[in-house]
């Protein structure tokens, strides 16, 4: 396997992660509806919101995805408590470990509370975070928010 960094974004790098958010909900219509604006893209209010722990994934010398953490769970309202807000690996780097081992870089920069939330209309997600997840041994939950279905994953990392 290559090698997998997660690479803290800077500022000026908000306009990377912007235009890999639009591939993100590109993939993400297969399942949940997004808007498009009137400019063609997909309309996102969320990257201030979620731009407390943002990172590039990279693998070698190339943009594999993005991860964006907070410190606070948005689907609870527990705080502190880490959360992976959003994160997303583009389709060439998928299914060769670039994802688990940009979680286990992620999960290991924050100890502390874990709440990880997957909708359940997003079926590929729920597989790969049960399999992501698994050295963590998560205390696994459903619950509803804002009228979406979520797989709730909570852990503790030392």
């Amino acid at each position: 396997m290559e090698q997998i960094e997660l690479r803290p974004a800077a500022p000026d790098q908000k306009p990377v992660i912007a235009n890999l958010i639009q591939l993100y909900l590109y993939d993400m219509t297969e399942f949940m509806p997004f808007p498009v604006g009137a400019d063609g893209h997909f309309e996102y209010g969320f990257l201030d919101r979620f731009w407390r722990y943002p990172y590039l994934i990279m693998s070698g010398d190339e943009i594999a995805g993005f991860a964006l953490v907070i410190d606070e769970c948005p689907l609870t309202g527990t705080s502190p408590c880490w959360f992976m807000a959003e994160f997303f690996v583009m389709r060439a780097y998928r299914q060769r470990g670039v994802g688990r081992e940009a979680v286990r870089l992620a999960i290991s920069r924050h100890p502390g509370q874990w709440h990880l939330g997957v909708p359940h209309a997003n079926r590929a997600a729920l597989a790969f975070w049960s399999n992501a997840l698994k050295a963590q041994g998560p205390t696994v939950s459903d619950l509803q928010h804002d009228g979406d279905h979520w797989r709730l994953h909570t852990f503790q990392v030392p």
